[in-house]
């Protein structure tokens, strides 16, 4: 998996979850635990992360930029 995106509110995670499903966004997991939660350890393993993910819009235009899946990147809104 590519990316991880991390979301606390249920309504957005489940609309992630569909937006991968169709490959809208960046293939990944998503996350619903609170940030203060999350141990940097478990990062490691991805090339992107998206922190308050919101329904996908930094993997959205990272994409339509031309930014490829595989290139690391880190965002949080």
């Amino acid at each position: 998996m590519t990316a991880y995106y991390n979301e606390i509110d249920p309504f957005a995670a489940a609309w992630l979850r569909e937006l991968i499903k169709a490959g809208h966004i960046a293939p990944g997991i998503v996350d619903e635990r609170s940030i203060e939660d999350v141990p940097p350890w478990e990062l490691f393993q991805y090339t992107q992360c998206h922190f308050f993910a919101g329904i996908g819009g930094w993997s959205l235009a990272l994409r339509q930029a031309g930014w490829p899946d595989d290139r690391p990147v880190w965002t949080g809104s």
